[in-house]
């Protein structure tokens, strides 16, 4: 049976100034099936330095550290929700903010691959390619 399913790109901007992101994850939503799940680069990551190679190096680490905790957290919260409530705080994490971390528009896709396996898909797309 096939999914709908929401996700967006995790996007590291160290640099306001200039724009320049780089992809670090993907965060996936399936509200209908209680679906909140993420997968992050591992740290550190090359291809973010050679992207961004004045970059201070403890900045990604702890970046990425301080996210997967945040999404440890929404995620154990979600649980516990509605499909509303869980497309409604998927919604509000991707908002747009004026932060080193940003998201991607809302994206959708129908599949039936299981959670672990789209989000590696994804990320073997849209973030290590």
């Amino acid at each position: 049976m096939k999914i709908l399913y929401q996700y967006t790109i995790v996007r590291f901007l160290p640099f306001a100034e200039t724009g320049e992101f780089a992809n670090v994850g993907i965060v996936l939503c399936a509200p209908d099936a209680g679906v909140f799940a993420f997968q992050l680069i591992p740290t550190p990551s090359e291809r973010v330095q050679q992207f961004f190679p004045q970059l201070h190096n403890a900045l990604l680490p702890n970046t990425i550290k301080l996210l997967t905790d945040e999404l440890n957290r929404i995620q154990q919260i979600t649980e516990q929700k509605t499909s509303p409530q869980l497309f409604a705080t998927f919604q509000e994490l991707i908002r747009p903010r004026e932060q080193i971390i940003r998201y991607s528009g809302q994206r959708s896709v129908l599949s039936a691959a299981k959670p672990a396996e789209l989000l590696e898909q994804l990320t073997d797309q849209l973030v290590q390619s």
